[in-house]
C-alpha cells in the first residue's frame, strides 16, 4: 500500500502551443443582451418559474437557448486539438472593476461596478445597458445556469442546516442568524471538456495468507504485481473555478471553500448567457482568471478521474494498488465561460484579533447545502472535560481491578 506520506509523481504533457482555436459564442453572448426577438426592445424580464422571457413591450415571450445545443458543446470532443475558447473565454482584457458607459438611448453617462453586477439600467430614460460596450471581453460569460431554488426555499434550508447545529454554535451567531438576509449570487466557472489519454504504472498486491499469533503482530503474507494501465478519456463538462480567491481553499479569512461543496450543477441545462437572467434579486462576479491560470486545476482533475475509470480494473488486488508513475497527455480542450447560481449567507467571525467569514452556500438549482459555523470553543470545552471525567472514573476502576486481581 502507498505511504501516507509519499505523493506518486505525475507528469503532465500539455499541448505547449500558445495558439487557440475560437468556438464562436452565438450572436447576443459578446454583448450579454438579448433584446425581444419580435420588436427589439430591451425592457424585458425572465420568469424563473416558466423558463420564458417576456418582452414589457409587445408582451412577446420566448424560451431560453441552451448553450449547449446552440454552440455544440457536446459534440467532437474526441476530435479536440490545442485549446479552443469560446469568445467570452479569451484572456481578459481589463481589470478595471468600476466602468463609466454612454446610455444610447438618452446619452447619459452610468457608472457600474462589475464586481457586483453585470447589468446596469439607465437611471434617466431606464433603458437597459450593455456592459460589453466598455469592459473588456471575459467580464460577459457564454452561458448561465438560471436559479430554480426560490429564495424562501433556500432560507429554510439554511435555517434547518443551522438548527441541527445550535448546540455548540457560537453565541454571537445564533443571536444574529437572519436567514432573510441570504443573497443569490451568480458564480464564475468555466466548463472544460478534454481529450486526453493517461498512462499509470505502479505496484499492486493480492493477500495469500494471513498468521496470526495471541500476543504477537499480525502477520500478512502477499505477492506483489506489476501494474499498468493505458487509456483514452474524453471528459465532458468538467467544472474549474475562475475566481481567484474561491480557488484557494485553505484561506484563513474565509470559508469560502464549501461553494465548491454545493456541486454537481446540471450544466447541460446552462442557457445562452442574458443579463436579463440577473433581474434585480441577484448578483454576480465576474471572473479574474484567464484559461492559462486555470489550465493546471482542469489537469489534476483529470488525473483523478482518470484513476477512478481504471479502479474497476484493478478491484482484483484485495491489498489495493499504489500508483509510482502518472502521466496525462492533454491531446485537446475546449473552455467555455458561465455563471453558475448559489445562495449565500454570510457570518464574520472575530477571533483572537482576526477576523474570519462563514459562509452557508445552498445550490441554487437542486437546494444541496453546505456550510461553516463557528463553535462556541469554551462551551466545547467544557463538554469535552465532563466527558472525559466520567469516563476516568468508569475506566479507571475498572482497570485497577485488573492489574490488582488480574
Amino acid at each position: 500500500m502507498a505511504d501516507a506520506g509519499l505523493t506518486p509523481a505525475t507528469d503532465v504533457a500539455a499541448t505547449p502551443s500558445p495558439a487557440f482555436t475560437e468556438n464562436v459564442t452565438p450572436a447576443g453572448g459578446k454583448d450579454g443582451l438579448i433584446a425581444c426577438i419580435s420588436c427589439g426592445a430591451s425592457e424585458v424580464t425572465y420568469n424563473a418559474a416558466k423558463g420564458m422571457f417576456r418582452c414589457a413591450f409587445c408582451r412577446h415571450e420566448w424560451a431560453d437557448v441552451k448553450l449547449d445545443d446552440a454552440m455544440g458543446l457536446s459534440h467532437g470532443i474526441g476530435e479536440l486539438t490545442g485549446t479552443t475558447l469560446s469568445s467570452n473565454a479569451m484572456d481578459i482584457a481589463s481589470d478595471e472593476a468600476l466602468v463609466t458607459m454612454k446610455c444610447t438611448g438618452c446619452g447619459a453617462e452610468v457608472v457600474v461596478n462589475t464586481d457586483n453586477t453585470l447589468q446596469a439600467r439607465c437611471h434617466w430614460c431606464k433603458h437597459t445597458l450593455s456592459i460589453n460596450n466598455r469592459i473588456g471581453n471575459g467580464a460577459v460569460p457564454d452561458g448561465i445556469l438560471p436559479f430554480t431554488i426560490t429564495k424562501q426555499q433556500a432560507m429554510a434550508s439554511i435555517s434547518e442546516f443551522a438548527g441541527k447545529r445550535k448546540t455548540f454554535q457560537h453565541p454571537e451567531f445564533t443571536a444574529s442568524f437572519k436567514p432573510e438576509n441570504i443573497m443569490g449570487v451568480y458564480m464564475p466557472y468555466m466548463t472544460v471538456d478534454g481529450n486526453i489519454s493517461a498512462k499509470l504504472d505502479g505496484v499492486g498486491e493480492t493477500l495469500t495468507k494471513t498468521v496470526r499469533r495471541e500476543k504477537q503482530p499480525t502477520i500478512y503474507h502477499a505477492r506483489q504485481f506489476k501494474v499498468g494501465r493505458t487509456l483514452d478519456l474524453h471528459i465532458d463538462d468538467l467544472i474549474v473555478e475562475t475566481s481567484s480567491d474561491k480557488v484557494d481553499i485553505h484561506s484563513d479569512t474565509s470559508t469560502n471553500n464549501i461553494i465548491n461543496a454545493v456541486l454537481p450543477f446540471d450544466v447541460k441545462n446552462i442557457a445562452r448567457f442574458d443579463a436579463n437572467f440577473l433581474g434585480t434579486e441577484y448578483t454576480s462576479e465576474r471572473r479574474d482568471m484567464d484559461v492559462k491560470h486555470a489550465e493546471s486545476y482542469a489537469v489534476q482533475h483529470f488525473m483523478t478521474i482518470a484513476r477512478g475509470a481504471v479502479q474497476s480494473s484493478v478491484s482484483g488486488y484485495d491489498r489495493g494498488v499504489r500508483w509510482d508513475s502518472e502521466h496525462v497527455n492533454v491531446k485537446g480542450t475546449r473552455w467555455t465561460a458561465v455563471l453558475l447560481p448559489v445562495w449565500l449567507y454570510g457570518f464574520v467571525e472575530t477571533k483572537k484579533g482576526k477576523q474570519i467569514t462563514h459562509y452557508i452556500a445552498v445550490n441554487g438549482r437542486n437546494g444541496y447545502v453546505m456550510g461553516s459555523i463557528p463553535i462556541n470553543t469554551k462551551k466545547a470545552r467544557t463538554v469535552c472535560w465532563i466527558v472525559t471525567i466520567v469516563v476516568s472514573l468508569i475506566t479507571w476502576p475498572m482497570a485497577l481491578g485488573v492489574v490488582l486481581f488480574g
